[in-house]
């Protein structure tokens, strides 16, 4: 069975037993599913609607009264748009913890390359050129087409492209 329409049914809410009930599948199938959507899998949610709220919204929609069916189908509403900015806060959380993983384990596989290249960390572009590397830089940047004043702070980019294209520079750490 097309598991798109599992992982729709659980986007909107539903339970994984009445997924379940509509389309056969497993639960390991259907959490498979919705990881491979990005979706965070919680595989002991409960149903979406306390069963006393349900009661009160399916109350309110069966009565005569027009006013009593609008409020609870502004509490159904309600609740499904909470239950989707749930959702959405989850996935944001959960990809947010991938990035950061991933943006570890790419600073690990860096520091792996240069130490199998056997090049030293690379100087931290943080620190400010001392008084001897400035008149280099500015003179430097003046050479190569970079705007800098006479006097003051150099812009970073400037720095950062002096620094890299002269790495054999005798400067001040």
């Amino acid at each position: 069975m097309d598991t798109t329409i599992a992982v729709a049914m659980y986007k909107n809410g539903e339970t994984v037993a009445a997924i379940t009930k509509a389309t056969g599948l497993t639960e390991h199938q259907i959490a498979a599913a919705v990881a491979r959507s990005g979706v965070p899998f919680v595989a002991d949610r409960h149903d979406p609607v306390p069963a006393a709220a349900a009661g009160l919204i399916t109350w309110g929609m069966q009565h005569t009264s027009g006013r009593m069916r609008r409020l609870a189908e502004q509490a159904r509403t309600a609740l499904a748009d909470l239950q989707q900015a749930q959702r959405r806060e989850e996935a944001i959380q959960a990809a947010e913890k991938r990035v950061e993983a991933a943006r570890a384990d790419l600073a690990n596989a860096e520091r792996a390359l240069r130490a199998a290249k056997g090049t030293p960390a690379a100087r931290s572009t943080a620190a400010r050129p001392d008084a001897t590397e400035t008149a280099l830089i500015r003179s430097w940047a003046r050479e190569n087409g970079h705007p800098v004043a006479a006097v003051g702070l150099i812009p970073r980019p400037v720095v950062d492209a002096y620094r890299a294209a002269r790495p054999e520079a005798d400067r001040a750490a």
